[in-house]
Formats: structure tokens, sequence, C-alpha cells
């Protein structure tokens, strides 16, 4: 199997961790522990696209102030549409990142960073990377994470998706 094939077969992980990545925000109040940072905040922002995870239909598109919870966002799900693409703010003691993800190809994109607190450009561009860094790590544990959930106890969290989906319909 080629490269190209590889990650072909595998391009639906990225976009289950975007729909497990929301199940657990909504049922743990955007809360997750972590074990290099502890505990973080991760909020579904003021966009998610949704497609059909496989085979053709329409996407739809949410945007404004917390899409998660529309109504919209609840009859996608109903029609066995998941996140293809999500912004995400992340939250870690002071410090909070906003950015989109993809769940093709799992890239941070229009990555908004904490506020620099140094002076010196020297020192400046170091926080920068640093930060960067940071989030990058973050966002590597989370994904760790699910993989766990993922190869673990996936028919279990399956079922509470469902059940999750079904609830959000009813509210």
């Amino acid at each position: 199997m080629s490269r190209l094939q590889r990650i072909e077969a595998s391009r639906f992980l990225g976009r289950e961790f975007l729909l497990w990545l929301w199940f657990e925000s909504e049922r743990n109040n955007s809360t997750f522990q972590l074990e290099k940072y502890g505990e973080i905040e991760i909020f579904l922002d003021d966009k998610i696209v949704l497609e059909p995870l496989y085979g053709e239909g329409n996407r739809h598109l949410l945007s404004g102030y917390d899409p998660s919870t529309s109504p919209e966002a609840a009859v996608a799900l109903q029609r066995n549409k998941i996140p293809s693409e999500v912004k995400l703010k992340v939250v870690t003691g002071v410090k909070g990142w906003s950015f989109s993800v993809r769940g093709d190809d799992l890239q941070l994109r229009g990555l908004k960073i904490p506020d620099v607190l140094s002076q010196e450009d020297d020192d400046r561009l170091s926080e920068r990377l640093y930060l960067l860094e940071e989030i990058e790590d973050i966002m590597t544990e989370v994904f760790s994470l699910f993989l766990q959930t993922r190869l673990n106890q996936w028919s279990e969290t399956t079922h509470a998706i469902q059940q999750w989906i079904h609830d959000k319909s009813d509210e």
C-alpha cells in the first residue's frame, strides 16, 4: 500500500477525533485532564463544518455564537454528519490559544497565541516559539487521549456519543 493510500485509509480518524473532542468537551464542561499540563479547557468556538463521514452529501457550515449548541448542529449530527473542521479555544491557566483544525490533516490554522510579555525582540521571539511548541504539545497529548479511547474502549464511547447525539436533538 502506497503512502498516499495509507493516508486516505486513515483520514477518518481526524474527523472522529473532532467529534470525540466535541463530545468530551460538552460532557466534561470543556475540562480535560492532561498528564503534563494538568487541567485544561477546550471549547468549540465560533465555527463548525459538518460533512458526511462517508460518501457524498451536503456540507454544513455553522458559525456565530456557540454553534455547537445550535439546533442545526443537532440535526446535522442526527443526519450522520461529523465535524470536518472546527475552531477551538484552548485555555490553560491564564494562557489561551485560538485556532481552527481540519480533521483531514489535523494542522492548526489561523493560530492566535497568548499575548507575549517580553519587551526585547529576542525574548519575544523565544516566547512566541515556546507558546507555539506548548500548544502543539497540548494538542498532541489530547490526541493521545483520543487514541487510547479509540483503541481500548471505542465501543462504549460510540454508544455514549450516539446517546449524546440523541439527547442533543431533544434539547
